[in-house]
């Protein structure tokens, strides 16, 4: 357990969820019955804080408009890629050297813990209470962050789940797609993680997932797909999509973004069809997508982080910088965005502030 938390328990998640959902932005059924508890203003306007922004949810109603300002800077020890924001923690995936908390004050990024164990460290993510890492070749590891910033090793499955990716978490299940060995589905009881339910094969390549409620959406290579989780099986709600194909998946609970080699699509469900928006071309691999709510955010290899808007279901790009030579994963908190590179380091960009909520 967290000491003392600076981001929301998932039931404060939630709340800000079902704020939101009071203007027709979440629309996935079966929510958690957990009962919410209000941990953010949704409704102030200006002078926004990471404390009311909800990383996890991409709240923002207002934005700064850029264009990115580079104000900080931390070195990879081996080659960054995903990144994930639970203020005031940035948990740091590194190709080589684990899994690395920082800190940034708007200007220096200090470290204040790490776990260089792991290993290949791809993506992280949490619930709130842990940070989930998948690592390939060392699997899923649990994560409690002490308050001080410190990481302790809670749990670890190097079996089946061996070549773990990115995941996610909704109504305590942790979804983590595993490369070749398909979607799993586990939960943490404090001691030890438990299958609860049948993997998923893949059609191509799980990398990435996106939950909320009794949805899952997942980014299989090849194939994008839309699944409903009844907490013993999973259900294709629309046959699986290979006209991009899917690594990394995003979703405002109504729209779906995904990054793949196209680069970043916009989809929507519509009965058992999926609906293709728009798609935005990028120069590299899209490796990573973010929302806040108002802006979409790509991580494009080569071609660097893309911040665009999405308006009349349409894409338009506002800006796009380079954080080194291949840009792998992207994140914020309500101030901040933060790109890692697999040679540049984790960067910290301004312009893009949350101004209402």
């Amino acid at each position: 357990m967290r000491g003392s938390a600076r981001y929301l328990t998932p039931a404060g998640v939630l709340a800000a969820v079902w704020l939101a959902g009071g203007c027709g932005r979440f629309g996935f059924d079966r929510e958690s019955t957990d009962a919410p508890t209000a941990g953010a203003d949704a409704g102030n306007d200006a002078g926004a804080d990471a404390s009311s922004f909800v990383p996890d949810v991409g709240n923002c109603l207002v934005a700064e408009r850029g264009p990115f300002v580079d104000v900080g800077m931390f070195p990879t020890q081996g080659g960054g890629f995903g990144v994930f924001s639970a203020p005031p923690d940035l948990l740091v995936a590194d190709m080589t050297g684990g899994v690395h908390n920082l800190r940034f004050d708007g200007s220096a990024f200090t470290e204040v813990g790490s776990l260089s164990s792991l290993g290949w460290v791809e993506a992280v993510w949490g619930d709130g209470q842990y940070v989930y890492v998948g690592a390939p070749g060392t699997g899923l590891a649990v994560i409690e962050v002490a308050s001080d910033g410190r990481l302790t090793l809670r749990a670890q499955d190097t079996t089946q789940l061996r070549e773990a990716r990115r995941g996610a978490v909704s109504n305590g299940v942790i979804f983590v797609p595993t490369g070749p060995a398909g979607l799993f589905a586990v939960r943490f009881d404090g001691t030890s993680i438990a299958q609860v339910a049948p993997a998923l094969p893949t059609v191509s390549w799980s990398s990435g997932v996106w939950a909320r409620g009794s949805r899952v959406l997942f980014g299989d290579g090849a194939s994008f797909r839309v699944l409903d989780f009844d907490g013993t099986s999973f259900t294709d709600v629309v046959p699986p999509d290979a006209r991009h194909g899917g690594s990394r998946v995003w979703s405002d609970g109504v729209t779906i973004f995904v990054a793949s080699n196209a680069g970043a699509t916009a989809y929507r469900v519509s009965g058992a069809t999926l609906v293709e928006l728009d798609t935005f071309t990028t120069a590299g691999n899209a490796r990573d997508i973010w929302s806040d709510g108002t802006h979409v955010f790509v991580a494009a290899e080569a071609g660097g982080i893309y911040a665009l808007a999405f308006e009349a279901d349409q894409f338009s790009l506002i800006d796009q910088i380079s954080p080194g030579t291949s840009a792998l994963g992207v994140f914020g908190d309500g101030t901040y965005i933060y790109a890692n590179d697999a040679t540049g380091g984790v960067h910290a960009y301004a312009g893009f502030r949350c101004q209402s909520w």
